[in-house]
């Protein structure tokens, strides 16, 4: 064998090794492992998921839905506003964040609606409750309210998904995207998290927050069948169905968000055509870290509107 042939095999071991060292799914999440993680869980048909509910019994709901990769915790700024502001509010993981299962299924716009209006049904909110969604989680919240239209009251989209959502193709090939995904999947997600939090002076708990979910085994396969399916796609025909229903819209954006651009803000509009805009100035995707104030004040203002 030629000094070629010899680099070639080298490399791929080299590759190979580093794809089984590097990985870092090494615990399972369990009920052992929940017990020490403490909280409160639900058995629903696709696994446990991992909730909160606060607030004062009586008070009008509100549901908190987040977003493709930072879990509940996105809206600890959110949460305590609200309460004080006498709202009881649900905060919970979606399946394959946070401390909620990562069961082997397609993560798809059908599932997280599954798990939503599961979730909502076995902790009997029985009421029309107020219904926040974020960024992905906003797609989640109008699929849902569209099609359970009877069950919320208001509805806030927060740089709210819509469409135009394009997957690098490494990552659409079988085999060579779960590599591709092992080797620096993880990566690529923690840097771009690590922008959205940016100026936060709690950003270094979120960060130590948000790479412990990536330890639990099931999160990279959670998050490349989520990045391959519609869950990331397109919900235009949710947002049409939404537009002929009749319900209170806010929708917030920062102006400088590359992810949700203006022209998706235009196309929501459209298909909305009676919601509130209330563009925030200076600040893109990371809006709920960033402009927490600003955002709580919007929040409250409409809600008790």
């Amino acid at each position: 064998m030629n000094i070629k042939w010899l680099a070639v095999l080298f490399g791929i071991l080299l590759l190979t090794g580093g794809y089984y060292i590097l990985g870092p799914e090494n615990k399972k999440l369990d009920d052992g492992e929940r017990k020490k993680l403490g909280g409160t869980y639900i058995n629903l048909s696709d696994g446990i998921t991992h909730y909160k509910l606060t607030g004062p019994i009586g008070g009008k709901v509100v549901v908190l839905v987040h977003g493709a990769t930072i879990p509940s915790w996105t809206w600890n700024k959110q949460t305590k506003v609200l309460n004080d502001a006498g709202f009881r509010v649900l905060s919970y993981d979606k399946y394959g964040r946070g401390f909620s299962d990562r069961p082997n299924v397609t993560y798809d716009q059908a599932l997280y609606k599954r798990q939503l209006l599961e979730l909502v049904d076995k902790l009997e909110l029985s009421h029309k409750f107020d219904l926040i969604g974020l960024s992905v989680g906003g797609g989640t919240a109008v699929n849902f309210t569209a099609h359970y239209p009877d069950r919320v009251r208001k509805l806030i989209l927060i740089s709210p998904l819509i469409n135009k959502f394009k997957l690098p193709t490494i990552f659409q090939i079988p085999g060579l995207g779960e590599f591709t995904a092992r080797l620096i999947g993880v990566k690529i997600i923690l840097k771009r998290f690590n922008s959205l939090v940016e100026g936060n002076p709690d950003s270094e708990t979120y960060k130590m927050l948000f790479k412990k979910q990536t330890t639990y085994k099931g999160f990279q396969r959670s998050l490349l069948s989520m990045l391959r399916n519609d869950a990331v796609r397109d919900y235009t025909t949710a947002y049409q169905r939404l537009g002929k229903q009749k319900h209170e819209i806010l929708l917030i954006w920062g102006t400088e968000d590359m992810e949700i651009t203006r022209e998706m803000i235009k196309d929501i509009r459209s298909f909305l055509p009676h919601l509130q805009f209330k563009p925030v100035e200076g600040v893109g995707h990371g809006i709920v870290f960033q402009k927490p104030e600003i955002i709580n004040t919007l929040i409250i203002d409409f809600l008790r509107r």
